[in-house]
């Protein structure tokens, strides 16, 4: 008897041993997050990410730092989260970009947006704006567009890169009015708008987040507002639809993903906590100073968000010629 009560007491201690191994091991977060943001700073997707990192922080009680690996258009640092590790502490804070419009123009994508990545939750999004510097001569786009039929070519446009959608509405303007205008690429909208600033360029179709300080500081004059409905902090502004081209409303939307392959118990922390954060009144408060619209989508949702945005990408990308 002794011998057998020491046996079950020895395969007690194991048993419990590696219950409580796993229990630890199902544990998450026990340590810091990191957050990609695949672009550089100042765009629309820094901004946003950096509005709500913090206080996603508090609500998940670890530490998040976020990353900047631009290139591509995106497409470096998404890459990098999809083929990184699967254990929830490397997240993807993203625009729609590399994962909406990237895959239908770029060869250089590897990885499936609708398998790849597991969508948590969309906190906003950034309307795009056709602006030219406070000293432009034009007022209006119209009077853009007849200076750019009357000169093909010779106004340079400041991009935040060739899939950004300030982009895509711009070639989309161009195709449809068969305009020709140079568009620049930059690797990120702040620098966009820098050199737009700087007179090395003449204008600029790019977001709102990235464009609108200097709006409100009269740098710069808007001359029209990809989107359905006119900006809030903009209402001078008409849109495009307002201004005969009712197509040209691909805004920039941003989310929080994780890569697919990630553990449910991590996903299930996850999208509480996110939602959590999306809703905070300092996060949005941030990001509507950034000039974002703040709108909380739930997982589903996003992921719904993302498959209907890439069939509409793919039929107008193939209408004006841009499908790789």
């Amino acid at each position: 008897m002794a011998r057998y009560g020491c046996s079950a007491l020895i395969f007690g201690s194991i048993l419990f041993g590696f219950l409580g191994m796993a229990h630890g091991a199902d544990k998450y977060p026990t340590r810091t997050i990191e957050l990609v943001v695949p672009f550089n700073p100042g765009g629309a997707a820094d901004m946003g990410a950096r509005a709500y990192s913090d206080v996603l922080a508090r609500h998940i009680e670890v530490p998040i730092t976020v990353v900047n690996r631009a290139g591509g258009t995106g497409i470096q640092g998404t890459t990098y989260v999809v083929r990184g590790k699967k254990d929830g502490y490397t997240l993807l804070g993203s625009t729609d970009t590399p994962l909406m419009v990237m895959p239908v123009i770029s060869k250089e994508v590897t990885y499936d947006p609708l398998k790849d990545v597991v969508p948590i939750g969309y906190f906003g999004y950034a309307p795009s704006i056709f602006a030219v510097r406070a000293d432009s001569p034009f007022k209006t786009l119209a009077e853009l567009i007849d200076y750019v039929r009357k000169n093909p070519g010779k106004l340079k446009n400041a991009s935040a890169g060739p899939g950004a959608e300030s982009n895509f509405n711009l070639q989309l303007l161009c195709h449809k009015e068969n305009l020709k205008i140079g568009s620049i690429p930059f690797k990120s909208g702040g620098e966009a708008v820098v050199a737009l600033l700087g007179g090395h360029t003449d204008m600029s179709s790019n977001t709102v987040a990235s464009l609108g300080p200097h709006l409100k500081a009269g740098t710069l004059r808007g001359l029209a507002v990809s989107s359905k409905k006119r900006h809030p902090d903009f209402p001078n502004i008409p849109t495009t639809a307002e201004l005969g081209h009712p197509d040209l409303n691909f805004e920039v939307w941003i989310a929080l993903f994780a890569p697919a392959g990630v553990p449910q118990h991590v996903i299930d922390v996850l999208i509480p906590a996110v939602e959590k954060a999306f809703k905070d009144p300092e996060a949005r408060q941030r990001a509507m100073n950034a000039g974002l619209v703040v709108d909380y989508l739930g997982p589903q949702e996003t992921a719904k968000l993302l498959e209907s945005g890439l069939a509409t990408i793919r039929k107008v990308a193939k209408a004006a010629e841009m499908v790789r």
